[in-house]
């Protein structure tokens, strides 16, 4: 039940917008940060159909753009890492493991560190390394990067 209740509340995080929000437009991404996204975005092309003005938006509102544009940047390269590496075909398979990413960075961000209770799935061991192997150690250290209920 517990496992349940965390993924309903990690995948609207990632899939429905973010948690801590500032005022609209007070965040300007620059153009170099705009070049990031757009590449984030080809990376993610097959799974994320959102607009790019509509995640450019998204990303100034939250309260930390800079570390929020990182977060995206480490999910999209695991992402196309796992691809990659284990030959994922299909589109369906592609969205299932973009959420199983999406899940992953959120139990990061809630302050996971041990495998999950129950959690004998290799998938989401592999997904955590590849994260973390794309996030900076100081970004795994900012404040902004761990969120509290």
């Amino acid at each position: 039940m517990m496992r349940k209740i965390f993924l309903a509340v990690a995948a609207s995080i990632f899939l429905c917008g973010p948690l801590h929000a500032q005022q609209a437009g007070s965040n300007h991404l620059t153009s170099s940060e705009i070049q990031r996204v757009k590449a984030v975005k080809e990376l993610l092309s097959v799974v994320d159909k959102k607009p790019l003005r509509m995640t450019i938006v998204e990303l100034e509102k939250t309260r930390d753009p800079e570390i929020n544009l990182e977060i995206r940047e480490a999910m999209a390269q695991a992402y196309t890492d796992v691809v990659r590496d284990y030959k994922v075909e299909g589109q369906k398979k592609k969205e299932w493991l973009y959420s199983m990413v999406c899940l992953n960075m959120a139990y990061l961000q809630f302050g996971g560190q041990q495998p999950a209770s129950g959690d004998s799935n290799s998938l989401n061991k592999l997904i955590r390394q590849e994260l973390k192997k794309h996030l900076s150690p100081e970004v795994l250290r900012q404040s902004g990067f761990l969120y509290s209920l």
